[in-house]
């Protein structure tokens, strides 16, 4: 018999690492009747410090036994850090059998197996549902919280697509919650569908006006449908809330040169200049930082 189970859920998704093992291990000693040290045989790692983490180990004996392989990768999404990870655990070895149980922080709990006994087969079902059927129980809130997480960390998959399916669940779950409004207004933006995307970052300043992000996502949806005064008005705001953000500074003073008040303008893009980091803001329109991209706007105005 030949199947596959999967639960998709937060609590999946944070299962323990260890729980994927003694599963997979009492599965073994139980249906094969093989006994598995908890010492590893072998270990082989390949890590890069703040990159990935990348670790192999081997239970049993080098003919039969257990496969352990974790890997986490370290991201950096809009300077928030979070791990994507898989983590599998697959038995070897053993005749007509053989059963592999991943852990994935995106695809939550996937258990494979491919079991001629059929006996045997639905004693692995039933261990599995026994062990793991918890995770399939979710609360709104719980439900809500899994929804808020897919949208920081994958929202602008497929140019914001899927940032725009999960914000629209979040909204019918908590309309008011600004997380939910934020990102769907994000999504929307990335999506190129700036009248959404106004909507809900607008509704999102309202939640919570302490925002610089709500207020700059909205200046730049303004400014794309070349409503330069509203734009302005929102990029102050964002200015006035950010502590010498310098990205934020250089669209105020885009903004202001498009309304013609170059003097203004100018002020700012020096602004920009003088709070240069030393790790380049990169444009994507241009290809160019936002420091460079000042400097040469500078050098045609002066």
């Amino acid at each position: 018999m030949k199947k596959t189970i999967e639960i998709n859920t937060m609590i999946a998704r944070n299962v323990y690492h260890s729980e994927s093992f003694n599963f997979v291990k009492n599965v073994v000693e139980t249906l094969c009747n093989d006994s598995i040290s908890e010492k590893a045989l072998e270990i082989h790692r390949q890590n890069k410090p703040n990159h990935y983490m990348d670790e192999f180990r081997l239970y049993g004996t080098k003919e039969r036994g257990i496969k352990y392989h974790s890997y986490f990768k370290i991201e950096d999404s809009e300077k928030m850090k979070f791990n994507i990870y898989t983590l599998t655990t697959e038995s070897f070895g053993y005749e007509n059998f053989t059963l592999k149980f991943t852990i994935s922080s995106h695809e939550g709990l996937l258990l494979e197996f491919d079991i001629k006994d059929e006996e045997k087969a639905n004693k692995v079902i039933k261990m599995f549902e026994t062990e793991f059927s918890y995770c399939r129980e979710q609360t709104k809130e719980e439900v809500f919280d899994e929804i808020i997480h897919e949208l920081r960390t994958r929202g602008s998959e497929r140019n914001g697509e899927y940032g725009i399916e999960m914000g629209l669940t979040a909204i019918q779950i908590y309309p008011e919650d600004f997380w939910a409004q934020f990102y769907l207004g994000f999504s929307y933006a990335l999506n190129n569908q700036h009248k959404k995307a106004i909507k809900h970052l607008e509704t999102a300043t309202k939640l919570d006006p302490t925002s610089y992000d709500s207020y700059f996502n909205l200046a730049k949806s303004y400014l794309e449908l070349d409503q330069l005064k509203k734009a302005k008005s929102a990029i102050l705001t964002a200015e006035s809330l950010a502590e010498n953000n310098h990205v934020i500074i250089y669209f105020l003073a885009l903004i202001l040169d498009k309304l013609n008040e170059t003097e203004e303008a100018i002020k700012h893009y020096k602004k920009v200049i003088s709070l240069s980091p030393e790790k380049k803001v990169i444009d994507k329109r241009t290809g160019l930082s936002y420091t460079e991209t000042a400097q040469k706007r500078l050098q045609e105005l002066e």
